[in-house]
C-alpha cells in the first residue's frame, strides 16, 4: 500500500538565518508532504532529514540542500528556479534521474510549487518565451545558441553515426552506434526508399540520415540546415564518404524550400518549429510532396492531456537549452495532417524509453569526456547545465511524461505498402 510519511530527524544546528528563507523551507517542504509515489529523502548540510512518501517505493531519490537559498529559488522559480539552483550548486542528488522520476510521478506536487509565488515569474517567462519564438527572423539565432556549442562537444557523447535524436535497440545489450544504425534502417524501411527517390530531409544535423540513405539506398537526398557548425561537419562527412553526387546540402529554414519531392523525412526537428509555426510547417511539408509521396516524422512529444497547459507556460529546457522551442503532442500533429494537407496517418509507433536509454548513454558518454571537454573551456556551469537537462529528459520519459514517435503519412495516390 502507497502510504505518504514524512519523518524529521533534527540535529542541534542553526535554523536558515533570513526570514524569507526560513518561510520558503516550510513551504517547500510543505508541499513535498504532499508525495504519494515513490519517496524523496531531502538532507540539508546543517543535520536536517526529511523523508516523503512511500518508505517502501522502489523508486527513491535523495536530495542534499547545500543553502537554505535553494528553498526560495525553489518556492518563487517553480521548476526552472529548481534546475537554475542546481546549476549554482545550491543542491545535488545522488541520482539526479530518480528525483526526476519521483517529481514526475508526483505532478500535483510539481503543480502546486508552479501555481504558488513561482507565478508572479510567469509573465516574464513567458515574454522571454514570445520574444524568442521561432519566426522567419529569430529562427537561426535560437538554432546557434544550442547546435552550434561546439562539433567537438557533441561528438564526445554521439555516437558515430552523429545522430543527436533516440536511437531504438534491436536487443538489449546493443551498443548506442548499433541502435542508431537501426533507428536508420527503421525509418528507410518505414518510408520505402527506392533507388529512384529523392528524398527531402528537414533538419540534416550533421548528416546521418542523408549518408546512410543515399549509401545504403542509392537514393538522392536533399537535406538542410541553418546551423553555420552543422553545415561545414554535415559537408564535410558526405565529402568523406563519396556522396557528393548524391546528397546535396542546403542552408536553408523549411519556409523558403522549394520543388517536389518523393519522400520527406524530418527526425526531431519539429520540436524546433514552435506551436505558433506548426500549422504553417505542416502546410509546408504537404506542398513539398508529389502526390504519392510519403513522410516520416520522429518527434518529442507531450502527453495530449497536458499539451494546453504547456503550450501557455515556460518549462527548464525551453528557457536554458531550446530557446523557441515546444513539443507537439499527438493528436496535435493530427489535427494539423488534416487540416493542412490532404494526408493519411498510416503508421505511429511510440518508443519513449528506448530515449530514455539513448539519453542515459549520451549522459554517461558527456561526464566521461567531460576531463577533455574542460580543458577546451567548457565550465562546471555547462556540465551541471546540461546533466540537468539530460536528467530532466531520462526521467520524463521513463515516467512516460514525455515520449517519442515515428510517424507515416502519405499523400493520397502513394502505394499502399506497410511501414
Amino acid at each position: 500500500m502507497n502510504t505518504a510519511t514524512t519523518t524529521h530527524t533534527c540535529t542541534p544546528a542553526a535554523l536558515p538565518v533570513s526570514i524569507v528563507d526560513r518561510l520558503a523551507r516550510k513551504a517547500v517542504l510543505h508541499v513535498l508532504g504532499s508525495i504519494r509515489h515513490g519517496r524523496l529523502i531531502v538532507e540539508e548540510d546543517d543535520g536536517h532529514c526529511y523523508s516523503f512518501g512511500d518508505n517502501h517505493s522502489p523508486l527513491q531519490a535523495r536530495l542534499r540542500i547545500h543553502a537554505p537559498q535553494a528553498y526560495r529559488r525553489i518556492l518563487f522559480g517553480g521548476s526552472i528556479g529548481a534546475g537554475e539552483a542546481y546549476i549554482e550548486q545550491l543542491w545535488d542528488a545522488d541520482d539526479l534521474t530518480a528525483l526526476i522520476q519521483v517529481m514526475a510521478a508526483n505532478l500535483a506536487v510539481v503543480n502546486s510549487m508552479e501555481k504558488g509565488l513561482a507565478l508572479l515569474q510567469r509573465p516574464w517567462q513567458r515574454l522571454g518565451h514570445l520574444l524568442r519564438r521561432n519566426s522567419r527572423s529569430r529562427s537561426k539565432k535560437n538554432i546557434l545558441s544550442h547546435y552550434d556549442l561546439g562539433n567537438e562537444m557533441y561528438a564526445a557523447f554521439l555516437d558515430p553515426t552523429m545522430m543527436y535524436s533516440s536511437a531504438i535497440f534491436p536487443h538489449p545489450e546493443a551498443s548506442l552506434e548499433e541502435a542508431s544504425q537501426h533507428k536508420l534502417e527503421v525509418i528507410c524501411k518505414k518510408l520505402d526508399l527506392q533507388p529512384t527517390d529523392h528524398v527531402l530531409e528537414i533538419g540534416s544535423g550533421w548528416g546521418g540520415f542523408a549518408i546512410y540513405a543515399a549509401g545504403r539506398y542509392g537514393c538522392r537526398v536533399t537535406t538542410t540546415t541553418i546551423s553555420d557548425a552543422q553545415y561545414r561537419e554535415a559537408k564535410r562527412r558526405i565529402e568523406a564518404a563519396g556522396l557528393g553526387d548524391r546528397v546535396t546540402l542546403l542552408q536553408t529554414d523549411y519556409r523558403d524550400l522549394q520543388g517536389r519531392y518523393d519522400k520527406l523525412v524530418s527526425i526531431e526537428m519539429i520540436e524546433a518549429v514552435g506551436h505558433a509555426f506548426l500549422p504553417s510547417f505542416f502546410a509546408k511539408c504537404g506542398s513539398l510532396l508529389h502526390e504519392n509521396g510519403r513522410m516520416l516524422l520522429q518527434a518529442i512529444t507531450i502527453r495530449d492531456q497536458q499539451y494546453r497547459s504547456y503550450v501557455g507556460n515556460v518549462d527548464f529546457i525551453q528557457k536554458h537549452i531550446f530557446p523557441g522551442g515546444c513539443l507537439p503532442s499527438n493528436s496535435r500533429m493530427a489535427d494539423l495532417l488534416a487540416e493542412k494537407t490532404d494526408m493519411v496517418i498510416r503508421h505511429i509507433e511510440d518508443f519513449g524509453l528506448d530515449y530514455a536509454k539513448t539519453i542515459g548513454e549520451w549522459k554517461r558518454r558527456f561526464n566521461a569526456a567531460f576531463a577533455e571537454l574542460k580543458v577546451r573551456g567548457y565550465d562546471e556551469r555547462f556540465r551541471r547545465l546540461w546533466n540537468f537537462y539530460f536528467s530532466y529528459c531520462e526521467g520524463g520519459f521513463l515516467e512516460r511524461s514525455i515520449s517519442v514517435v515515428q510517424l507515416v503519412a502519405e499523400r493520397p495516390k502513394a502505394s499502399r505498402c506497410t511501414p
